[in-house]
């Protein structure tokens, strides 16, 4: 069991997937992600890929996030998200049954922030910066966070600005 670490549903916690396919990031690198780009996200549309239970959506929206389009190609994360939105009581946000790729190249939204968590055996994430590139999905001054298992070097679109080390996740702050 997870929990959310700030913002109006403090310490509420939320369902994980029923499968071993994912992994849920720990509270502390949550806190820590938000600690670093700005605890308060007022009026902010997230995206969150991969989104498995959640977490970050619905810490963003704790935290004041306008809306979430949360990205999952399996039931089980479908279901745990549906789950923790009814739980919270919350209804602004979209689920969309698709592998992040095929979202991104569909949709029209722009976002503020997106999370990229992909599961750790799954090679994407540069693939993954193309299309957002490619398509313009990050607002101007958006920031996109990436989670791994090992350190990485990104494409020519984006820069590092931070970099933080949890054990076995890596997480990198990106901005243009």
């Amino acid at each position: 069991m997870i929990r959310i670490t700030g913002g109006k549903h403090r310490s509420r916690k939320l369902v994980t997937p029923e499968t071993n396919l994912t992994k849920p990031t720990m509270d502390k690198v949550r806190a820590g992600v938000f600690n670093a780009i700005g605890n308060h996200l007022d009026g902010k549309v997230v995206l969150d890929l991969f989104s498995g239970s959640g977490s970050y959506g619905f810490e963003a929206i704790s935290r004041g996030a306008s809306f979430v389009d949360f990205v999952d190609q399996t039931k089980f994360s479908m279901n745990a998200v549906k789950e923790n939105a009814k739980a919270l009581n919350e209804n602004n946000y979209e689920f969309h049954f698709y592998d992040a790729l095929s979202f991104l190249n569909e949709t029209n939204n722009k976002f503020d922030l997106i999370f990229m968590d992909p599961p750790y055996k799954l090679d994407i994430i540069n693939e993954v910066l193309d299309v957002i590139e490619k398509r313009q999905v990050l607002n101007k001054n958006g920031a996109i966070i990436v989670e791994s298992e090992h350190e990485i070097t990104f494409n020519e679109y984006y820069v590092s600005k931070r970099h933080y080390s949890y054990g076995l996740a890596h997480v990198y702050v990106l901005r243009k």
